[in-house]
């Protein structure tokens, strides 16, 4: 199966020329060029490779664990490091090496999302099967790798433990770049200096011996840098960005649709099941608490000595013995809860927030005061009825644009 590679390094355009590189059956690069994509070779499978100034390449160790844990752990594990965020940046995880460490590639999201969206693609690039990192193509070794393109400028720097930072192009042909220069700084001050930088682009042998003296860290020459000469297991083992939220899903195979709903089906019938058994036995719950209470009521009515119509129900019972417990109280003399009195006294503080002269009329007749106010705001008769409540005296209020009447007693 050939392969096409295309280099990006910005959102993919129609007319823009971007190098690329075809495969072979074998694995192995055939040919190179830079060109718009219509003017790309054909090839059974297309394949993005993020430049390194687009990337960087966290490495982290963890605990071992499960896979499908693996990329929410790294994720985690790297969110202290984001120079941006977390929302613009797409993270891609390796797979967890024997030591525990975990490779974390992290991108800009919005070129991801381009290179996924296949609908907003067009030619070769709505193809994309994988989309892989410059630098991840890099493998690590004992010492660092500072990989920079002849026709590019910038490069990348891949450390030891696996990680990549982008190096910028230099102002002058015989200097570090500052990323490099910065690294190896911080690298020193730890006491973690790498034990050479194999460089892998153009410089002169009195660089060499330049660096190495400025950093205190020996610089060896490697072979020039170009991605496409990559080994094929490089290329295999690339940590594919196309996961998460831009993983590519086959079409589903027959009746497969129908199946996803299954199980859903199956929770919602029992899920209603629940209810309806739920609610068949609260139901039956209150009508034994009903029966229980009208029984204790007409019991405790028929104590009194009321007729047993006069208490049929526990608020017609409730009623009776009311009424019974006050006839007692006037038998003796004494004053009933009911009576005018003693219900405008539990009234009387709530009555008091009320302005002077507010009250137009208050009559009293079987039972209940009935209170006339003149015209006053809503947020006052509100309050009114809210410290009768508080004061445990049943009261309806009812508005008119004339002013409010308030009947005090029971209900």
């Amino acid at each position: 199966m050939t392969t096409l590679r295309v280099l990006v390094d910005a959102l993919p355009a129609r007319g823009r020329a971007q190098s690329w590189a075809w495969f072979d059956d074998a694995g192995a690069c055939a040919r190179t060029g830079r060109d718009p994509p219509d003017a790309w070779p054909n090839a059974d499978r297309i394949e993005a490779v993020v430049a390194a100034s687009q990337v960087r390449i966290a490495s982290v160790a963890l605990p071992p664990l499960a896979p499908a844990r693996v990329a929410a752990a790294a994720a985690f594990a790297v969110d202290d490091q984001l120079a941006g965020p977390y929302d613009a940046q797409h993270l891609a995880a390796s797979a967890q090496q024997p030591d525990g460490r975990v490779h974390v590639v992290v991108a800009a999201r919005p070129l991801i999302a381009a290179l996924r969206d296949r609908s907003a693609q067009t030619g070769p690039l709505a193809r994309v099967t994988r989309v892989i990192a410059e630098p991840d193509l890099a493998v690590p070794y004992a010492g660092w790798r500072w990989c920079a393109a002849a026709d590019r400028g910038d490069g990348f720097v891949r450390r030891t433990d696996g990680s990549a930072f982008p190096a910028s192009a230099t102002t002058a042909a015989d200097a570090l770049p500052q990323e490099l220069a910065l690294a190896l700084a911080h690298a020193r001050r730890d006491g973690k200096p790498p034990p050479e930088v194999r460089v892998e682009c153009d410089a002169a042998d009195a660089d060499l011996v330049r660096w190495q003296s400025e950093t205190g860290v020996p610089f060896v020459r490697g072979a020039a840098w170009r991605w496409s000469r990559a080994p094929v297991a490089a290329f295999a083992g690339a940590v594919d960005l196309l996961q998460g939220d831009f993983a590519l899903a086959g079409p589903p195979a027959a009746g497969a649709r129908r199946r996803l709903f299954v199980p859903a089906l199956v929770l919602a019938a029992a899920a209603l099941a629940v209810h309806i058994v739920a609610t068949l036995g609260e139901w039956g719950v209150l009508k034994v608490d009903g029966w229980r209470q009208a029984r204790e009521w007409s019991a405790l009515a028929a104590n009194a000595g009321l007729a047993p119509d006069t208490a049929a129900n526990p608020a017609s019972a409730q009623a009776a013995l009311t009424r019974r417990y006050a006839e007692l109280r006037h038998a003796q003399g004494l004053p009933a809860g009911d009576d005018a009195l003693p219900l405008l006294a539990r009234a009387a503080p709530a009555l008091r927030a009320m302005p002077p002269g507010s009250v137009k009329s208050a009559t009293f007749v079987d039972g209940h005061w009935t209170l006339d106010f003149a015209r006053a705001d809503a947020a006052a008769i509100a309050e009114l009825d809210a410290r009768l409540k508080d004061a445990g005296v049943p009261a309806l209020v009812a508005t008119s644009a004339a002013g409010a009447r308030v009947r005090l007693g029971a209900l």
